[in-house]
């Protein structure tokens, strides 16, 4: 059964924002009052609350969630940073390009506005990784007849992997690449305890 992560990342942040995306796509529905009878989403909107406030420090002084996701996802916060936190990622970007076989030449340093469009279109592939990896995940009980379709693109979707973007995304959210446990969250930025998980099953 799926888990809470209790080791909290930069990718927590974007995956939990993803996962609520899907759970929510009407962004004028990313209000913690309209979500109050919805406990699922009520907390998991309560946990990016407090993720956005210690990853993404730069929005951190508007209580607009909605807008603060919005930018989470667009990638706003970085242009907002001093580009000098990414020196080490931008290196890691250079190393693979230069590991590809390509005859590009790097002309110029990165500027913050290249690094957002890499970021953006990393999140549109996630989301759709993301989509093809559950594509069979709503299946509770199948009939031979229709177990054919579902083998073939459980193959498929078993040998995604997506650490490399993973990785790069949890970097631009987090340069410096810190791990807070949960019970760190709880204490000192009021996180909440409930398992979101447990939830989706006490409320389905």
């Amino acid at each position: 059964m799926k888990t809470d992560p209790t080791q909290i990342t930069g990718l927590t942040l974007i995956n939990k924002a993803l996962e609520f995306e899907s759970m929510t796509p009407d962004k004028s529905e990313w209000t913690l009052h309209k979500q109050k009878d919805n406990p699922p989403r009520l907390v998991r909107l309560q946990q990016l609350n407090v993720l956005l406030n210690v990853f993404i420090t730069e929005t951190f002084n508007t209580n607009d969630i909605a807008s603060r996701l919005d930018s989470l996802f667009k990638g706003q916060f970085i242009m907002l940073r001093d580009s000098n936190k990414y020196d080490n990622l931008f290196k890691l970007m250079d190393k693979v390009i230069a590991s590809s076989n390509n005859r590009l030449k790097k002309l110029n340093e990165w500027r913050l506005d290249e690094l957002q469009h890499n970021y953006i279109d990393i999140i549109k592939f996630k989301k759709i990784v993301n989509k093809a990896s559950t594509h069979n995940s709503g299946i509770m009980e199948i009939s031979y007849p229709y177990f054919y379709s579902v083998i073939l693109t459980d193959k498929i979707s078993s040998k995604l992997d997506t650490k490399e973007i993973d990785d790069f995304l949890s970097l631009v959210i987090d340069p410096f690449g810190r791990t807070i446990t949960k019970e760190k969250l709880i204490q000192d930025y009021n996180y909440p305890v409930d398992d979101v998980y447990d939830i989706d099953l006490e409320w389905w």
